[in-house]
């Protein structure tokens, strides 16, 4: 027997007819390659429950989640301009039951990776592959690893999560507890004219990309996990005070203040040379009017702070909650008509890094606990791997743990010297 052994894999349609229809994405959907997945991986102990992740069950709550979220069971498709749009067929999410000998305590030190990825997270060839996958994997010893992906393109972690509610809802007979998704994304078209200064953010970190003569091409990289408990974050927001800062300092802030400082320290950047951390913000409650909360779609701008890296090395989280204040409804509407007007070569920049960038994405706020399918909430629950190096991702832990996870993706020499610091507070 393989590692993991695949039982059933098919396709599971909505339970009732949807619409089929082609559905407009906006410019914060395309600049999104449709090959990009965002992946989850959920771990459940065997509660005793004889029916525990009963396949039947989960299988036709997705059938019923898809009625609602009805676009990810169509596919990605183009219009007659070759801009992608989603084709909703209503062909249905792949839906994977595996079983492994693997055992609880063989993921007792879980590490995110591409090799864990293909174990726990269905893959689908295809030109045309599913927006929506699901893996459910029974372990030896009975407890469950659950995969998701999703379709980076036509979604974001906030929809990602949200349908995640909606279906672990309608698993325990709980359907009506989850508000439907708004499928509406004319609320963020460009303005007509597109208004665009060359100072925005977006447009100076791709002119920089292009002087420094950016490839797309990125060495190779691990992933790992480290824990931060409540009262280390808590000192490291007290850093801040202590130098005199005024602001009142976020976790995000301050974490993210302390892993830019450890990465150009593990790289070794010169001193001299300007330093960028990028992300994502979630645009929502920033624009006016705000959009609605269960909007069904890619969500976030841009942030960026830059500074040079004898900056960065002596912490400097007020400069990452100054750029987290000048994100209003101005500045999205502004990187909204900045990627209409884009030419395609610029936009294969957006999301481009050097050794000198950083990107973290911040998941503190998101409900990733939420997908009690009747048999507890998961006891663990991350990303699957950062894709490339130089990227990070904060997780709440579960339960009453006030602590956060970091999920960092560094090339191999960085990461042993960025482990070695990342506990250095001083």
């Amino acid at each position: 027997m393989e590692i993991v052994e695949i039982v059933e894999s098919s396709l599971v349609a909505p339970s009732e007819e949807t619409p089929k229809e082609r559905q407009w994405l906006s410019n914060l959907d395309t600049t999104i390659s449709p090959t990009i997945y965002t992946s989850l991986i959920y771990l459940y102990k065997f509660n005793g429950d004889p029916d525990f992740f009963s396949v039947p069950t989960i299988k036709a709550a997705l059938a019923k989640a898809l009625v609602l979220f009805y676009p990810l069971a169509g596919r990605v498709a183009a219009d007659k301009d070759g801009r992608f749009e989603i084709d909703c067929t209503g062909e249905g999410a792949l839906f994977v039951v595996a079983r492994s000998k693997l055992t609880l305590g063989d993921l007792k030190d879980y590490q995110p990776s591409i090799e864990n990825r293909k174990l726990f997270v269905p893959d689908f060839k295809s030109e045309t592959p599913p927006l929506l996958m699901l893996q459910i994997t029974f372990l030896e010893s009975r407890d469950v690893v659950l995969g998701a992906s999703f379709n980076h393109c036509i979604v974001d972690a906030h929809s990602d999560f949200h349908f995640m509610q909606t279906l672990s809802s309608i698993a325990r007979g709980n359907a009506s507890s989850v508000p439907p998704p708004l499928l509406d994304r004319a609320l963020l078209r460009a303005r007509a004219p597109p208004l665009v200064s060359l100072n925005h953010p977006e447009h100076l970190h791709v002119e920089y990309l292009k002087s420094v003569g950016y490839t797309g091409l990125y060495p190779p990289f691990i992933c790992t996990i480290l824990k931060l408990s409540k009262d280390q974050i808590d000192h490291l927001k007290s850093i801040s005070c202590r130098r005199g800062s005024s602001d009142t300092i976020s976790t995000f802030q301050a974490v993210s203040a302390h892993i830019w400082k450890c990465l150009c320290l593990a790289r070794n950047l010169a001193p001299d040379k300007e330093s960028h951390l990028l992300f994502p913000v979630q645009i929502r409650s920033r624009i006016s009017p705000p959009l609605p909360k269960y909007y069904f779609g890619n969500s976030c701008t841009c942030g960026l702070v830059s500074a040079k890296v004898s900056e960065v090395v002596e912490f400097i989280p007020q400069r990452i909650s100054e750029s987290v204040g000048q994100i209003d409804d101005a500045y999205v509407r502004e990187s909204i008509d900045y990627l209409e007007v884009a030419d395609k070569e610029n936009l294969s920049r957006r999301f481009g890094m050097t050794e000198y960038d950083l990107s973290i994405s911040s998941w503190l706020s998101m409900p990733c606990y939420d997908a009690d399918f009747g048999y507890g909430e998961p006891d663990f629950m991350t990303v699957t791997d950062t894709g490339i190096g130089g990227i990070a991702f904060l997780i709440k832990n579960p339960g009453k743990d006030q602590g956060i996870s970091v999920l960092v993706g560094l090339e191999i020499e960085t990461m042993k010297q960025f482990k070695a610091i990342f506990y250095d507070f001083n």
